[in-house]
């Protein structure tokens, strides 16, 4: 009975704070592969923080028998692949295990993005989920950049890029930061560099319009 309440509550509290532990796995994905470079960790370390990653989703959406299902099926299709392509020269494996977790990715932020436009006031977790949110976009830029760099050889930016180069990119082009230290060689990427620079635009100027509105809504009430 005791194990049973211990249970209960440390599944409440991994409840509760869904929104902190999905950002904490966020930014354990962006910050562990560019800390760790210089050891030659990156590519280790960045299979260990999706997956992490991976388990803070599943944690966020473990209430909904459905999406639990599905994800967890994917989730072990993904981990099987990055520990198959792991040691081997096999690019196909690694192609198809990055195309999951895009679609994975995608999926889930449709998710978050729903729960969060859904919320009926603006609270500390509507904050979060919108800057989770913001936070997922650049992964997803992340993997596809990576999957597009597999695909054309390595020579989809004008230099050989690394895990926490890309991850680098992402963000500057997401942000509209733009360097210009990494650039695209590829005409593919540099669709989808400027796409992602609208989304990253539209997403703030949206959301914030959306979490203001909901906040003035909200105090014309009282």
């Amino acid at each position: 009975m005791i194990k049973f309440i211990l249970n209960r509550k440390l599944f409440d509290w991994f409840q509760d704070f869904r929104y902190i532990l999905l950002l904490i796995a966020y930014f354990l994905v962006l910050w562990v592969p560019i800390i760790f470079q210089a050891f030659g960790l990156d590519q280790q370390l960045t299979d260990i923080s999706l997956f992490v990653l991976i388990l803070a989703i599943f944690n966020f959406i473990r209430k909904n028998s459905v999406y639990t299902k599905v994800f967890s099926f994917v989730s072990l299709v993904i981990i099987s692949g990055r520990g198959a392509a792991v040691g081997t020269e096999n690019e196909n494996i690694s192609v198809i295990s990055w195309v999951l977790m895009l679609v994975y990715f995608i999926f889930f932020l449709r998710i978050l993005l729903i729960e969060v436009w859904n919320a009926k006031k603006v609270n500390m977790n509507t904050i979060l989920g919108a800057i989770a949110g913001y936070v997922q976009i650049g992964v997803i830029a992340f993997i596809l950049f990576k999957v597009l760099d597999i695909l054309l050889n390595n020579h989809a930016f004008t230099t050989t890029v690394s895990i926490s180069d890309l991850i680098y990119f992402s963000f500057v082009t997401l942000t509209t930061v733009g360097y210009g230290d990494i650039t695209p060689a590829s005409d593919e990427v540099k669709a989808f560099s400027v796409i992602f620079a609208m989304v990253g635009q539209f997403y703030m100027a949206i959301l914030m319009a959306l979490l203001v509105g909901k906040y003035q809504q909200e105090h014309s009430k009282q």
